[in-house]
């Protein structure tokens, strides 16, 4: 008998390790509520591929709770097993290499899980896919890799989920402020590919010379085709302190909704993990003007600043005595570590280039190491020169009117949607998109999103409380844990549908 296996595939962000994501891994499984029939772990042990099986409730464990692998009496309930794979060929400094080889490897980890459950006789009929951080933009792209095979992968694998937290959609946007500005320069030119493109500030190829970004957005693309396939698309974002990738384009937005949210008197209803159900600006307030707002010039407040420089007295003054000497120190070691990163992954590439090919009848990834990007660029061109799509004839793509922007969500007023509504005239702190990035917000918001956005005021780092990143050092990510609870109730009953 052939058991059908639901494969789930989760992918941790820039300078990121599988480890990341244990905790979606196991609330994940405490949602599934079956029973743990083997956990594996391979690969380097600097890349580890981590893959857990669960079958039915009607099997029960033998008793370990332990992390190894427990043995359990092979039972399969009627909706089949479901597999939990955290991709584990991007990791660390891999990641600088661009989010297309970062998929090519993911796709190739994803081919060999599929061939090693085909040989254990059961088939893979149900797939979805979570990315967190730089590893929801790999996911995109790693839709699209799959549904450039021929026939698509998703003819056979039906895709069920998926579903992104604190992912940078348009990129990392900039701010109007001197910090933004510095380091919107730097990490396009110290983050070697992966940078560039999550600063738009690439050119695809000779071909397209749009940023990747962009590409990945239009819905002539395969890309976004391959999204239109899922029965459910998720963005889960955090609506304040994220420093990481903040708010707008996490949930794929032309406006910081939450930007100076104390000083505009903004009311929040949130449940008790704080997911948002409900905002508004109080209606008493509305007419005030802001108090203790941003000056122009160098637009740093401390509420932007790392957490260490907020402690109390008398560490915030010896910090601030230590500023001017540790700065430059600190500068130079980060500049030179991020540039010494920087020529490992060209010089990857490199050799990637030389190894890799894209033969004609070739649409699966022959090595780990991915595919090079002109391997890459060619497999998605001749794809995408095959079909034959009207889905954007009446979408202006060169002047995108901000009037057409909406948000798929009912957290936001309507007084909230356009970005040149008087609700946003008096934010001193403002978001500077590009014109691709607006693109990339009309394209996007037209698919079928479910927007789910936390509330956490009290966190100094949203971004990796999200994932409940390292809760045994840093006890507060514990916070996260209702918003992971959430994303994999939604997976498990979008399967069921």
């Amino acid at each position: 008998m052939t058991h059908k296996v639901h494969l789930v595939v989760l992918i941790h962000g820039l300078w990121g390790s599988p480890a990341h994501l244990l905790v979606a891994e196991e609330e994940l499984e405490k949602a599934w509520a079956g029973s743990k029939t083997s956990q594996d772990i391979s690969g380097p042990s600097e890349d580890p591929t981590i893959t857990t099986r669960l079958t039915g409730v009607q099997s029960r464990s033998n008793g370990s709770s332990s992390r190894p692998t427990t043995k359990t009496k092979e039972s399969v309930r009627q909706d089949g097993e479901l597999v939990i794979m955290i991709a584990g060929g991007m990791t660390s400094q891999l990641t600088y290499d661009g989010v297309d080889v970062c998929a090519s490897r993911v796709a190739y980890e994803v081919d060999q899980k599929i061939k090693e459950l085909q040989k254990d006789g059961k088939t893979v009929n149900k797939f979805s896919v979570m990315g967190y951080s730089l590893g929801g933009l790999v996911a995109r792209y790693l839709v699209g890799l799959l549904h450039s095979r021929q026939p698509s992968f998703f003819d056979k694998h039906r895709p069920i989920s998926f579903s992104t937290i604190s992912t940078p959609h348009y990129g990392i946007p900039k701010y109007n402020t001197l910090l933004s500005r510095v380091l919107s320069y730097l990490g396009a030119r110290i983050m070697s590919r992966s940078g560039e493109q999550l600063y738009v500030a690439d050119n695809y190829s000779d071909e397209d010379q749009r940023p990747l970004l962009e590409i990945m957005a239009d819905p002539r693309s395969i890309f976004y085709q391959g999204l239109e396939k899922f029965e459910r698309l998720e963005i889960y974002a955090s609506a304040i302190n994220d420093h990481s990738v903040p708010y707008p384009t996490a949930t794929i937005e032309p406006v910081d909704h939450f930007a100076q949210w104390e000083q505009r008197h903004i009311s929040v209803d949130s449940d008790a993990d704080g997911i948002i159900q409900s905002w508004s600006v109080r209606e008493d307030d509305r007419t005030e003007k802001p108090k203790n707002g941003n000056k122009k010039g160098w637009g740093i407040k401390m509420g932007t600043l790392p957490p260490v420089l907020r402690y109390r007295f008398p560490f915030n003054y010896i910090i601030l005595l230590l500023f001017p000497i540790m700065l430059p120190l600190i500068v130079i070691l980060i500049l030179t570590r991020q540039s010494l990163d920087t020529r490992r992954s060209k010089h990857r590439l490199q050799l990637l280039s030389q190894t890799s090919t894209s033969s004609e009848g070739s649409y699966h990834i022959p090595h780990p190491s991915g595919m090079s990007i002109q391997a890459l660029r060619d497999g998605i061109r001749r794809i995408e020169r095959s079909l034959e799509s009207d889905l954007v004839e009446n979408v202006p793509l060169d002047s995108p009117s901000t009037s057409l922007f909406k948000s798929s969500s009912a957290l936001f007023p309507h007084d909230h949607q356009n970005p040149n509504s008087s609700a946003h005239e008096d934010i001193d702190l403002k978001i500077e998109l590009k014109d691709s990035q607006m693109r990339m917000c009309l394209w996007l918001n037209q698919l079928p999103l479910e927007k789910y956005l936390t509330w956490w005021p009290e966190i100094g780092n949203a971004h990796a409380t999200a994932i409940v990143r390292d809760p045994k050092q840093f006890p507060a990510h514990e916070r996260g844990r209702g918003l992971i609870k959430l994303w994999a109730k939604n997976t498990l009953n979008a399967a069921k549908a």
